[in-house]
């Protein structure tokens, strides 16, 4: 129970009696026509104390539900402004309740935040409230006020300095003028701020075996020492990077299940347990591992971490793939954000060498689309600084062509991926729509941070 939820609790009890008391003073109080008892003024002194406390509760009441408002209000929004760096964020608005997203670039940031002008709502209807016990739960206006509900807002930095924020819905657009609001691009090393990490990856799968193995199951890491959780939260950030690599994956509860019914912990299981699960959820590989190193050293604002996996063959036990790596960064931050950098580092390497992401990249966020029955890319965001950018393409162009071939003639977005990669170093051409206007483009990709 938070300290707010127990100061309404123990109002409102304070409340209950006080009210019963004052209740009970009315009934016994005799009502007489003929005049006043002699103790009738200690009396009427009594209930006069008795209802000026009742108040002074409802107002005490009524202030934990301001105080709250004021507190969580998005009027703290209004100390952002650009630039400013992560640290200087936290420092003016506090810890996010989520982090979206950290891939050691782009960093999003969810905030629950009430309505600038809740607290006049709380200091209205929460006195009424009361006698239905509604300041226990805060806020109360949440049920009279449907607009006053608290919403999340969202903040985003790239390469550790401020971007944009704001509601979910405006953030997509204002990323795109981050460009001109004096955000430092990422260079074609790494991250601005943090060091590369040390990775290696390595095994014998292929681009021309990788289509045996397109679908995964990736089991919980084993914990760092002393660190319980770890494991888990680095075999979610694996699982999500797999997904943007479409590669199919095995539901964790479907993995749950069958251990369950297998008898077999987890987390803990031996190689032979591990590989018979993987058959029976119908993976063709296996994804296992370990956290080494997970820790925060608070006086030195240190976050370190090691970690290792292999993709193994259900079928074989052959190892497809062995990846590691280890970093430390001078940050307040949660060791996950630096995990986060590793394991996308590691799996750069693994995209790479299967064909399933190519070496370069151009810096663009497009979505495939369908017109007519022809498909196209549309460009969504264009990353500043980056190739892309540099050769003229622009927000709103329609792509419809990869190196002379149309996206017309795709039928699936992964197939649409691959026609459209390109390794460091090669140029990439588009052939684009603007405005009604055909327009074709050379892009000369840069490679990947990590390769």
């Amino acid at each position: 129970m938070s300290a707010y939820q127990f100061f309404n609790n123990l109002l409102v009890s304070r409340l209950v009696l006080t009210t019963l008391n004052c209740s009970l003073l009315v009934q016994v109080l005799p009502c007489s026509s003929c005049g006043w008892a002699p103790w009738s003024c200690v009396d009427m002194v009594n209930r006069i104390g008795c209802w000026i406390g009742l108040a002074l509760l409802v107002s005490a009441c009524s202030g934990c539900g301001v105080l709250y408002t004021v507190v969580k209000s998005e009027s703290k929004l209004d100390r952002l402004a650009v630039p400013m760096t992560k640290a200087e964020v936290i420092d003016q608005i506090g810890r996010p309740d989520r982090v979206l997203r950290d891939d050691g670039r782009l960093l999003i940031w969810e905030y629950s935040l009430t309505a600038r002008k809740q607290w006049l709502y709380e200091l209205a209807l929460c006195p009424i409230s009361i006698w239905v016990g509604g300041c226990i739960f805060y806020p109360f206006t949440n049920l009279a006020a449907e607009h006053q509900r608290e919403y999340p807002y969202h903040i985003v930095l790239v390469n550790d300095e401020l971007c944009a924020w704001g509601t979910p819905s405006a953030i997509l657009q204002r990323r795109r003028a981050c460009a001109s609001s004096g955000i430092a691009a990422l260079g074609s090393g790494g991250m601005l701020g943090r060091p590369e990490p040390v990775v290696t990856g390595v095994g014998p799968i292929n681009r021309d075996t990788i289509d045996r193995y397109r679908t995964m199951a990736v089991m919980p890491f084993v914990d760092a020492a002393a660190t319980k959780g770890s494991g888990s939260r680095v075999a979610g950030i694996v699982t999500t990077l797999l997904l943007d690599l479409d590669v199919n994956m095995v539901e964790r509860a479907k993995l749950d299940e069958v251990f369950k019914e297998q008898v077999v912990q987890l987390q803990y299981a031996d190689d032979a347990d591990v590989l018979k699960v993987g058959k029976l959820v119908g993976a063709q590989a296996i994804v296992v591992g370990e956290v080494q190193q997970w820790e925060r050293t608070v006086g030195e604002q240190v976050s370190r971490v090691s970690l290792a996996f292999r993709i193994v063959d259900v079928e074989s036990g052959v190892v497809l793939f062995n990846g590691e790596g280890h970093s430390s960064d001078a940050t307040d931050d949660d060791p996950e954000g630096l995990a986060r950098v590793i394991a996308h580092r590691i799996l750069t390497r693994f995209g790479s060498q299967t064909g399933l992401l190519g070496s370069g990249r151009i810096g663009v966020n497009w979505e495939l689309q369908e017109l007519a029955g022809a498909r196209y890319y549309l460009v969504r965001e264009l990353r500043s600084g980056l190739p892309a950018e540099k050769a003229g393409l622009k927000v709103g162009d329609r792509v419809v062509a990869c190196n002379g071939i149309a996206l017309a003639t795709v039928t699936s977005d992964p197939e649409a991926k691959r026609l459209c990669q390109v390794e460091a170093g090669q140029a990439l051409k588009l052939e684009i729509r603007r405005g009604g206007s055909p327009l074709e483009l050379s892009i000369v990709a840069e490679p990947r941070p990590g390769l």
